[in-house]
């Protein structure tokens, strides 16, 4: 069987590669369920070991957000988690930045009890992470891979509805309309980190 050649895909693919930056100003501008659905169709067709699909997500819109909000101020272990002298200051960042997100995706992988297997699921899932990612920046959307402690703690990801004893935090997304420009970050030359024998 041949595989398809789409070159004014590659290109287009490149270019929105390319241009995906980390932004973390947001400008609360909404992002409706559609287009979130459309990231998530786009997540499932990531690579997946064995076909085990590991991905887990739960969307939070902009009123969930402000639920959430509410549930961070109200549990003091999140306040002390990780480091007790830095948290409470990394969370009051965080609840400051909260409400300018347009959408959170939280994403959890299902663990595995071989290693192996596990790292190979976990890998699954970032990929399933990377495919939002780009079709957030085709989409024009500004988005942002966040392993925030507060909210990948246990109990953030039970109020999520994830189950902390089968799930691991991978990432939490934060999806919205920018108020900042990200310049192209350094990137080491392909003859730095490439070998071809």
């Amino acid at each position: 069987m041949t595989v398809p050649v789409h070159p004014s895909a590659f290109a287009a693919i490149g270019e929105v590669v390319a241009a995906r930056r980390t932004r973390k100003a947001f400008n609360g501008s909404a992002v409706d369920r559609a287009t979130v659905e459309q990231l998530l169709e786009l997540a499932r067709w990531a690579p997946t070991h064995r076909m085990h699909q590991p991905w887990r997500f739960a969307v939070l819109d902009q009123p969930a957000i402000h639920r959430l909000i509410g549930f961070l101020q109200s549990d003091p272990a999140i306040a002390a988690t990780p480091d007790p002298a830095k948290a409470q200051a990394k969370l009051a960042k965080l609840l400051e930045r909260l409400p300018g997100a347009s959408a959170l995706i939280q994403t959890t992988w299902v663990r595995h009890p071989d290693p192996a297997i596990d790292l190979e699921d976990h890998a699954a899932a970032a990929a399933a992470v990377q495919n939002i990612l780009l079709g957030a920046t085709a989409l024009g959307l500004a988005s942002y891979w966040s392993t925030t402690a507060a909210l990948a703690h246990p109990a953030t990801l039970r109020w999520c509805g994830c189950d902390p004893a089968r799930e691991s935090h991978l990432a939490c997304i934060w999806l919205g309309g920018s108020t900042e420009d990200a310049p192209p970050p350094p990137r080491k030359p392909l003859a730095e980190i490439a070998r071809f024998l």
